[in-house]
């Protein structure tokens, strides 16, 4: 159970940063004056796409770990977080590659959503409280 209540506090610790994040991005398209619906779609679409792809990172590595200290097979376990690695990567890019053809949103709009989860995942790492086990110490 604990497993889970991590997995769901790290989702919300993302799922905050990256709406900021977004609002953030979005308030700069209209700065600039290129605010579109298309941009509001692909901003969307990038928000929920790197929170799912969190989502199921967070879920495969957990899982993977589970099986590995069951089994005792850390092979298996690094084997079965590169396949969910490459699945996930098809995933993303089928889906992006769907919009994109079908001119449902904005590429720019969609796509940098999903580059910055990586800097708010770190984010979050980096002020994530030392009493759960990680975080800065200064």
């Amino acid at each position: 159970m604990q497993k889970h209540r991590d997995i769901l506090h790290q989702v919300t610790r993302l799922t905050i940063a990256m709406i900021i994040c977004v609002g953030i991005m979005l308030g700069i398209y209209a700065l600039l004056g290129i605010f579109t619906r298309s941009v509001l779609v692909g901003a969307v679409v990038g928000l929920l796409l790197s929170i799912g792809n969190f989502v199921s990172l967070s879920i495969t590595v957990s899982n993977a770990l589970d099986h590995a200290a069951r089994d005792n097979d850390p092979q298996r376990a690094q084997l079965s977080i590169q396949t969910s690695s490459v699945i996930r990567l098809l995933v993303l890019a089928a889906i992006y590659i769907l919009l994109f053809r079908a001119k449902l949103c904005d590429p720019i709009a969609a796509l940098l959503p999903l580059l910055l989860a990586q800097g708010v995942l770190k984010l979050v790492e980096f002020f994530r409280n030392d009493k759960e086990g990680g975080g800065a110490a200064l």
